[in-house]
């Protein structure tokens, strides 16, 4: 960068840095890739820093206003050039680039203000709980302590729709969480792990327990399978229950809740 550089391309370099600041923050807004965020963030921040680099040298001093330190003699001083003291280079473009990272500060608060977007799944109010072979279940087929990986009716391989479905001992029932969601001890949740997106394969009935095998989070069935151990940190989203007219286990809707880690979906 020599001592010559034109204003011109400062003011570009901040120019840039402001629309860079502002297109991060609609990005984060619209609930783009978390790539293009970072990515103009990144650019923000080598276009201010290049800005301010081409700043501090036009702020620098010519040499022509230098003298050797090795006079003593007291006299009168010729007062600076006023371009030294005083340059244009912190102009309206400065004011306009301040605007646009008050803007990019408030994208972290962006992030946190997100709510969970739905699960997405196929499960709707009336779908059928069926095995993967197909086979619809009614409210007693599984015995107490029982579980069973089940699916809504016709979407037996849809991964996202995977549920597990547990009868619990009825000493369990009358002090669960969320009793409104089951029906004559059958519960159901999401089969995929909160925490990276594991299969939930284990059951513990003695301590009514599932267990992830991938990284050993544990989550509580009576409490509606909050997590109790392990690095999960939010709950197994939960089915509410119900019969139909035929006595077949059905949903009363979608899951409680986004399914699998947060980074899959909660960025409505």
């Amino acid at each position: 960068m020599g001592d010559d550089l034109p204003r011109s391309l400062t003011r570009a370099a901040v120019v840039t840095a402001a629309l860079a600041a502002l297109g991060a923050a609609l990005a984060a807004f619209v609930h783009a890739s978390p790539a293009l965020v970072g990515g103009l963030a990144a650019l923000v921040a080598f276009a201010t820093a290049f800005a301010l680099a081409a700043t501090a040298r036009a702020l620098h001093a010519p040499d022509d206003v230098r003298e050797p330190r090795t006079v003593h003699a007291t006299r009168a001083l010729e007062p600076l050039p006023g371009d030294v003291t005083r340059r244009g280079v912190f102009d309206r473009f400065w004011l306009y680039a301040a605007g646009a990272f008050a803007v990019l500060g408030i994208v972290p608060f962006v992030a946190l203000a997100r709510n969970a977007a739905p699960s997405g799944t196929k499960w709707r109010a009336g779908a059928r709980l069926v095995t993967p072979d197909g086979v619809a279940l009614r409210a007693d087929d599984l015995a107490v302590g029982g579980v069973e990986t089940v699916f809504p009716e016709g979407h037996v391989s849809d991964y996202d729709s995977t549920t597990l479905l547990l009868r619990l001992p009825s000493d369990a029932v009358g002090g669960a969480d969320r009793r409104d969601w089951m029906h004559d001890g059958n519960v159901a949740f999401s089969k995929i792990c909160t925490h990276a997106g594991c299969p939930v394969a284990l059951y513990r009935q003695a301590s009514l327990e599932l267990y992830c095998p991938c990284h050993q989070s544990v989550f509580d069935v009576v409490h509606a399978a909050r997590p109790v151990s392990g690095p999960a940190t939010r709950a197994l989203p939960q089915l509410a229950l119900d019969v139909d007219p035929e006595g077949y286990l059905i949903a009363r809707g979608d899951f409680s809740g986004p399914i699998g880690p947060d980074s899959w979906g909660r960025t409505a």
